[in-house]
């Protein structure tokens, strides 16, 4: 097996398309869930947050219940919303 330096993405692109290391793909499809994962120890209840899609609109809330994969969050004047943590950020202080 060749070693590939991430830096080099031409190469890495080649050795994903090379179909005998598809069992390999699951370690690649493991590192990138992992990064794009959002730590859920900085959401709990009372925290500020804004929320919304990222090319879509911004709104303001706090959050009222943590759930493992939502959280419920109240905005003011609009009522409850449940938000998946992907799409929220703590608010700036």
């Amino acid at each position: 097996m060749t070693t590939l330096k991430f830096n080099d993405l031409n190469k890495v692109l080649d050795w994903i398309r090379e179909p005998s290391h598809k069992e390999h793909l699951y370690i690649l499809e493991a590192a990138i869930a992992k990064a794009n994962q959002v730590s859920l120890d900085q959401f709990s209840v009372g925290a500020k947050v804004v929320f919304g899609r990222p090319n879509g609109a911004k709104h303001q809330g706090v959050i009222v219940k943590c759930n493992p994969k939502k959280a419920v969050v109240m905005e003011e004047g609009r009522g409850k919303w449940t938000v998946p943590y992907s799409l929220m950020k703590l608010e700036a202080a």
